[in-house]
């Protein structure tokens, strides 16, 4: 077994998380039938994923690597977020839960675990008591083994081209 180990990211690991960030899309984009990203958009979505770590790691966002045998092979991120409070999260603020990837060569190795845990204890560190994420197939597993549990809330979503 591959000795694997994990590390918060931080503004030197910038083009490790854009390249990862951009596998991980790619996969879910193929998944979904979406079909390629041009070389242009993926251009632009590499400049503006950089201005957002800069801007956003480790004060809005948390992000964990994981490495084995010298490479980065997994990733996942939380994104602070803040809404009104409710009765079951006063505070309103939650962690969204992100990006869980690992490349397809070390999978069913608890890494996504592994991340899924650092990004709760540090979460929890910050009085954030409350996550939600969305789950491919693939990672349903590993949530509801973790005490996630799927909701019958809708989830709408709309996208305007803006140009």
């Amino acid at each position: 077994m591959d000795d694997i180990t994990y590390y918060k990211a931080d503004q030197n690991n910038l083009q490790t998380l854009i390249d990862l960030r951009i596998e991980f899309l790619t996969e879910v984009q193929h998944e979904c039938f979406f079909g390629e990203s041009s070389a242009e958009s993926i251009k632009i979505l590499k400049r503006d994923l950089a201005d957002y770590f800069v801007k956003s790691l480790n004060n809005t966002c948390i992000f964990y690597l994981a490495k084995a045998d010298g490479d980065d092979v997994g990733i996942g991120g939380l994104v602070i977020r803040e809404h009104p409070g409710s009765f079951k999260n006063p505070s309103g603020k939650f962690g969204y839960i992100m990006n869980m990837y690992t490349i397809p060569s070390y999978r069913k190795r608890g890494i996504c675990t592994d991340i899924l845990n650092l990004l709760i204890a540090d979460a929890c560190k910050l009085g954030i008591n409350y996550f939600e994420l969305h789950a491919s197939k693939e990672g349903e597993p590993v949530y509801q083994k973790n005490g996630f549990k799927i909701t019958d809330q809708p989830n709408y979503k709309r996208h305007i081209e803006i140009s």
